[in-house]
C-alpha cells in the first residue's frame, strides 16, 4: 500500500490521500475509487479514492491544480491547472460530485486553435506561467480530482473564457 499525504507541510492541506505504488511510479493512480490495479511487476495496489477537502466551496472561475488521468487520445492529461465553469449552484451542492472545468495548457501552439483557445497571462488566476485555456477540451470530473487551489480569475478574464466555450458548444 502506498504512503499517506498529511500535515500543514502538505500541499493537500488536512485532507487524507492514501497513494498507492503506483502514484509515484507513473503519477497517477492504476485504477478507479476504490478498485484494484496493477503496477511494475504484476503487483496488486489498492486504491482508495481521494475525497474532496471537507468545507471546500469550490467556484465558477476559481483555478485548481487536477489530476487528469485517466485520459486518452489527444485529451490534456496529467496534473494541471483547470478553470471551474459549472455553475455555483452545482458546485456547492454536497451531493454534487462533479464539476465541470476548462483544461490550461502552457504549449504555445495551442494558441493557434482559434475562439475557443484563450490567452492567460502568467499570474491570472495565480497561473505560474503564460498559458491557454483550451475551452474546446471542457470536461467533467469527480471533484477528488481537484487537488489544490491555485487562485481565481477576475471577471473580465471570466468573460472571456464564456465566449471560448460559447465558440466551442456553439452557442448564442
Amino acid at each position: 500500500m502506498g504512503a499517506t499525504a498529511t500535515g500543514a507541510g502538505s500541499s493537500l492541506g488536512d485532507r487524507e490521500l492514501r497513494r498507492p505504488t503506483c502514484w509515484y511510479l507513473y503519477g497517477y493512480r492504476c485504477g478507479v475509487g476504490g478498485s484494484r490495479g496493477r503496477v511494475a511487476g504484476g503487483k496488486i495496489c489498492e486504491i482508495k479514492a481521494a475525497k474532496p477537502e471537507s468545507g471546500t466551496q469550490m467556484r465558477r472561475g476559481e483555478v485548481y491544480w487536477a489530476q487528469l488521468v485517466p485520459r486518452s487520445g489527444s485529451e490534456q492529461r496529467g496534473r494541471r491547472p483547470v478553470i471551474v465553469v459549472s455553475h455555483d449552484g452545482f458546485n456547492q451542492t454536497p451531493a454534487w460530485r462533479s464539476i465541470i472545468v476548462v483544461p490550461i495548457s502552457t504549449a504555445a501552439v495551442q494558441a493557434q486553435r482559434g475562439p475557443t483557445a484563450v490567452g492567460l497571462a502568467a499570474g491570472a488566476g495565480g497561473l505560474p506561467k503564460q498559458s491557454i485555456a483550451i475551452c474546446h477540451q471542457v470536461t467533467t470530473l469527480d471533484k477528488a480530482k481537484l487537488v489544490q487551489r491555485i487562485g481565481i480569475l477576475d471577471s473580465q478574464l471570466l468573460n472571456l473564457i464564456d465566449n471560448g466555450l460559447k465558440a466551442a458548444l456553439q452557442l448564442p
